[in-house]
């Protein structure tokens, strides 16, 4: 079990009011066990995110996704095939309540920084060495957030130590180092000033609680695709 499933199941298992099994593994012999489940909480792997997936909206089973990688490629079908089963899924690049405030303050500036052409943006982000996407899925979901808002950006290049000569392009570094739980700061600069906006999650307990949390709201929820900007309204 990884450390997420870890800590999901040290949270479950001092809240009585829970009933949970856990899986290392989907297999066969474990697909009846699964179907007896209200909800799902899958954090896996990008390559095996999708296929479970798409078995629980198959099994009509509502489920929460917190693997980030795999939406670029598989997002649109299993989006699809969750319309046409009238399935419940909700997924999310980060369940903490800390950054989904984040990715709304992100959104705003961006917009009004559209006034200020002086200013331009960078996107920073840490993780701890065993992350495998890069940048991270609550980089990517920042990165989109400024492309959408901001006219004078329609892509991001990573790691770049050049200067940018496009000013189209954004730039965006992602970091590796130590266990880092996850740091995220998108910058502003002008020649005279900057402005800042970050995040950092010191224990990954919040993304755990953020998705026993989403857990519990999609049992309630009518058949749809929903996110975490569905249940913290800003």
């Amino acid at each position: 079990m990884g450390k997420m499933g870890q800590t999901l199941t040290a949270i479950l298992e001092g809240k009585k009011e829970h009933q949970f099994e856990t899986f290392n593994r989907l297999t066969h012999d474990q697909f009846a066990r699964l179907k007896e489940c209200n909800v799902v909480i899958e954090f896996t792997t990008p390559s095996a995110a999708p296929d479970i997936i798409k078995h629980c909206i198959e099994s009509g089973i509502s489920i929460v996704s917190g693997t980030t990688g795999w939406q670029e490629y598989h997002l649109h079908s299993i989006l699809k095939l969750c319309h046409s089963l009238h399935g419940k899924f909700l997924y999310a690049s980060n369940f903490s309540i800390g950054m989904n405030i984040t990715f709304a303050l992100n959104r705003k500036l961006a917009t009004i920084m559209n006034e200020y052409p002086q200013f331009s943006a960078s996107v920073k982000e840490i993780h701890h060495i065993h992350k495998k996407d890069s940048p991270s899925g609550t980089a990517h979901r920042l990165i989109d957030d400024i492309i959408d808002q901001h006219n004078r950006y329609e892509k991001f290049e990573l790691n770049t130590n050049q200067k940018m000569d496009d000013e189209s392009v954004l730039p965006v570094n992602a970091i590796r180092e130590g266990e880092v739980k996850g740091f995220h700061e998108v910058t502003w600069h002008s020649a005279s000033e900057e402005i800042k906006i970050s995040h950092e999650a010191f224990d990954r307990k919040i993304f755990a609680e953020g998705a026993i949390m989403a857990a519990t709201w999609l049992i309630n929820q009518k058949p749809g695709e929903y996110t975490m900007s569905d249940i913290i309204d800003l």
